[in-house]
């Protein structure tokens, strides 16, 4: 496990270095590239910065968090609900597989038509980017739950409400989870490239921003720190995941 883990984090501490290394010898061209410590420096200095904490980065933060907090909960219920119904589950497949071709970001101007510029498009199209990870493994997790623990959660006369919390649930966490580790990069993607499309402040706009302006530093900055929420986020949702299991085997 040790030996896994180091490996882990080499395959990320490795291809950084080497990419420091280069940066500063001069075999990247400079006019693209900075070194990896630089984009530190300035990310650590814009964070120490209250105007860019709460005009930059809260608002992401909260347009990534309601839109995945959304995404689950929506796409959890949705979920139960097709795998309840054999007629919806074979009725709303084609569209759950449209929903993964669909552009959302190409109809976020029908949102600001609609809703008018600020959060709501942004979490709009984040949410609905995201929700049918979840919602098609929620299903998936349900319908190939065994049909032996089923039967054994009926035998101790388990009402549906019980077989829910102790049977399918359990079972059905690996794809759940599947999901939610799907829609949690997805809201991330959608709410940082509506951003970066057409709006006038969140980490999204900050990229865009400091790229037309040429601004290096503070383009890899922002580039580093969407893969630091990225990181962050998945490892939450990992240690969540690896408890329920134990949680599971416990009993």
């Amino acid at each position: 496990m040790r030996l896994q883990r180091l490996t882990q984090v080499l395959i990320v501490v490795v291809p950084l270095l080497a990419y420091e290394l280069a940066a500063r010898l001069g075999l990247l061209d400079p006019l693209t590239f900075i070194p990896l410590s630089e984009m530190v420096v300035t990310l650590v200095e814009n964070l120490a910065d209250p105007a860019f904490l709460i005009g930059q980065v809260w608002p992401t933060l909260l347009e990534m968090l309601i839109s995945f907090i959304g995404a689950a909960l929506f796409g959890i219920a949705i979920g139960i609900l097709l795998w309840r119904s054999n007629y919806l589950y074979y009725v709303t497949q084609p569209y759950l597989l449209l929903f993964y071709a669909v552009p959302f970001f190409a109809i976020y101007p029908i949102f600001i038509s609609i809703f008018g510029l600020g959060p709501f498009p942004v979490i709009t199209v984040a949410l609905l980017f995201s929700m049918p990870m979840v919602v098609v493994n929620t299903a998936i997790g349900f319908r190939e739950t065994r049909e032996v623990l089923v039967k054994v959660g009926r035998s101790f006369n388990l009402s549906f409400g019980q077989l829910l919390i102790h049977v399918f649930f359990p079972a059905a966490w690996p794809q759940i989870f599947t999901g939610l580790r799907l829609a949690a990069a997805y809201s991330i993607i959608g709410v940082i490239a509506t951003e970066f499309i057409l709006s006038s402040r969140g980490i999204g706009y900050t990229i865009s921003f400091a790229y037309n302006n040429f601004d290096l530093n503070n383009m890899y900055a922002a580039v580093l720190l969407v893969n630091i929420f990225a990181t962050v986020v998945i490892a939450i949702l990992e240690h969540f995941e690896t408890r329920l299991h134990r949680q599971s085997d416990h009993r």
